[in-house]
């Protein structure tokens, strides 16, 4: 079941995250006089972007935290928003290393956003390096 809970966030947040970038190509992609303007803008809006994914996992973890059988947090996890905003946020950019612990139905949950945060990650740096050599050729 949490494989495919994950499956189903990863698959959303990709949506969601190919929104943004579109948007973000039509906001800043136009201006060729101020090529920091459109890189700044782009990054900036990249910024954005990527905490609100997290927000948006931070709210999956907790509420699946609250239905029984999900599994539990462990390790230096005491249930806070600050906790749950730490995990998501270490789990999408680093693969999950963290001093917090997950079992049961949440483990596949987050390896599914650790693989999420790597794709999407890249995905950007992709998309900002291609924006930069478009705002300075």
């Amino acid at each position: 079941m949490g494989l495919l809970i994950g499956l189903l966030l990863a698959g959303i947040t990709g949506v969601y995250h190919h929104a943004g970038l579109r948007l973000l190509d039509r906001l800043t992609g136009r201006d060729k006089r101020r090529p920091n303007v459109t890189v700044l803008g782009i990054f900036i809006g990249l910024l954005l972007l990527h905490t609100t994914e997290i927000l948006a996992w931070v709210y999956a973890y907790q509420t699946l935290h609250s239905l029984p059988g999900m599994g539990e947090f462990g390790g230096n996890f005491n249930g806070s928003w600050q906790d749950f905003v730490y995990y998501s946020g270490i789990n999408y950019m680093t693969l999950g290393y963290t001093q917090i612990e997950t079992s049961g139905d949440l483990r596949l949950v987050s390896m599914m956003e650790s693989l999420l945060g790597f794709m999407i990650i890249t995905w950007s740096a992709t998309f900002i390096y291609s924006a930069w050599q478009k705002a300075f050729r």
